[in-house]
């Protein structure tokens, strides 16, 4: 997957390589780590999410799948309470006109105890949709484990 990350300073294309789920118990539950996998490690701490509650983590994959199907002008926008996240995504618009990529602009909720610089993810429908996939894939294979 390619995408861009679009931060307060710079734009960036970030190659992924692929999408890494791990689970851990706190405090009696269970929370889930998800991370890009990228070719340079230069991103790292902009690709890596707070961590999730399994309720989380099933708004991020619908969230996902949601934009993956969107046409213009639908946008959608999810809020993950757990973590302090409020993605909001929309079909991207370039040079005026509107195309197959997505935008997904991430910014911390006002409650949120970890505040941060909002920043943005540019990348193709099929990017995306592609992401959307491996997420449940990652997440089922975690919840089957146990």
């Amino acid at each position: 997957m390619n995408i861009e990350l679009s931060t307060a300073s710079e734009t960036s294309p970030i190659e992924v390589i692929d999408l890494h789920v791990s689970a851990r118990r706190k405090a009696g539950k269970s929370l889930l780590s998800v991370r890009f996998l990228c070719r340079h490690n230069r991103y790292a701490n902009h690709l890596h999410m707070p961590e999730l509650s399994w309720f989380d983590a099933h708004q991020l994959q619908q969230f996902s799948q949601e934009l993956a199907l969107a046409q213009y002008p639908q946008s959608n926008s999810t809020d993950l309470i757990d973590a302090g996240l409020r993605l909001t995504g929309s079909v991207r618009r370039l040079a005026g006109t509107w195309n197959t990529g997505r935008t997904v602009r991430i910014e911390p909720l006002p409650s949120s105890a970890n505040q941060f610089v909002p920043f943005t993810i540019h990348a193709s429908h099929h990017d995306v949709k592609t992401y959307a996939g491996k997420l449940y894939n990652r997440l089922w294979e975690l919840f089957t484990r146990g």
